[in-house]
């Protein structure tokens, strides 16, 4: 008997857990944020494979990157294919600034600013030309910035080595401590929450509904006084603040940072990741992520070898015609029909009692 009141009370607990669960996607985020970051710690500890918490790493960038990408082209219909070259300017510009001396936060600040500024010219240029023509400049863009890194000695030639890193002034993590890098993954698992939660307050301001206004009409959109030259700007400058803070969480958890990855193939990769993962989703950039890198890295690699990276492009396809929505659509049409069937038995049910 002593005990159903207890039960009661973890239920009501439960409950309004729940219920503010529901009502507060930012908690949703953090919560998500946690698990991953409990995910990252089983890792660290050898209850799931080492190799886990690098893969991890580099779905929790993609992650970023695609959120960015998202606002820029689900909500905005516009394209770029220069989204990996500003992870690059992140990383490699973080690099820079540290080798100068800089605090990791400060060099990480300047790196983010600099592919602020050359998104906000990029979005300048877009409202000039637009569709295919728009898609072949910032390739043209990706590839500059390309040429910078692997030219200038600065960036190290191949690899730009960054080593140990100092947060705050006191704090020296490195990746050779298997401890350390369980800190660096929570740091980024952490961000990404945060970049979600930026994401979801973004879409759900006035200049989220202005990027869904000039995604459809850009003439009905300037009618209802909404310039279509200042979303573009701050859709492409906010794009590269993601992917730039994605660069940043690259060397802060690799503490190196390549030159030649960051070209056309890597962004058509962030493409497909998001509409895998599906447009104007949140969670499917994550989702997308885990498909489309994730599960290569984590199983059919071990099955296929180097044809598992085959089944991205054959995944992208099926959903392009199958399920153009995205993955992430999926569920709701789960519950679509669970509730559906759901109700037509209890109809079925009505029908026979009163039979």
């Amino acid at each position: 008997m002593t005990d159903k009141p207890k039960e009661n009370k973890l239920l009501e607990y439960w409950n309004a857990f729940a219920t503010l669960v529901k009502r507060h996607p930012h908690v949703q985020y953090l919560i998500f944020g946690l698990v991953l970051v409990l995910f990252g710690y089983l890792s660290s500890v050898g209850v799931l494979p080492s190799y886990y918490n690098s893969v991890f790493a580099y779905i929790i960038i993609f992650t970023i990157v695609a959120l960015g990408l998202n606002l820029l082209l689900g909500f905005s219909g516009l394209i770029s294919l220069a989204s990996s070259s500003f992870i690059g300017v992140g990383a490699l510009g973080t690099g820079v600034f540290l080798n100068l001396g800089l605090p990791f936060e400060i060099a990480a600040l300047l790196a983010i600013v600099s592919a602020a500024i050359i998104g906000s010219l990029i979005g300048l240029l877009s409202s000039k030309i637009s569709g295919i023509y728009l898609a072949i400049s910032t390739l043209f863009i990706a590839e500059i910035l390309r040429q910078i890194f692997t030219s200038l000695e600065m960036f190290g030639g191949e690899r730009l080595d960054i080593g140990t890193v100092e947060l705050l002034g006191f704090l020296e993590l490195s990746r050779n401590s298997r401890a350390q890098r369980f800190y660096l993954f929570a740091i980024m698992a952490i961000v990404m929450a945060v970049m979600m939660m930026v994401t979801y307050n973004i879409i759900k301001s006035r200049s989220g509904r202005a990027f869904m206004g000039i995604s459809r009409s850009e003439n009905s959109a300037a009618a209802m006084g909404i310039s279509p030259l200042k979303y573009r700007v701050m859709a492409f400058t906010i794009a590269t603040i993601f992917a730039a803070v994605a660069g940043v969480l690259y060397a802060l958890y690799y503490q190196n940072a390549p030159t030649r990855q960051w070209g056309l193939l890597q962004s058509l990769t962030i493409i497909a990741i998001v509409v895998v993962g599906g447009f104007k989703s949140i969670y499917g950039m994550f989702l997308g992520a885990f498909i489309i890198h994730g599960l290569s890295e984590l199983f059919l690699k071990e099955l296929l070898g180097d044809v598992s990276y085959i089944f991205s492009g054959i995944l992208l396809i099926v959903v392009i015609l199958f399920y153009p929505k995205g993955v992430a659509h999926i569920w709701v049409d789960i519950r679509k029909l669970y509730y559906k069937f759901k109700y037509r038995n209890k109809e079925k049910d009505v029908i026979k009692d009163e039979t």
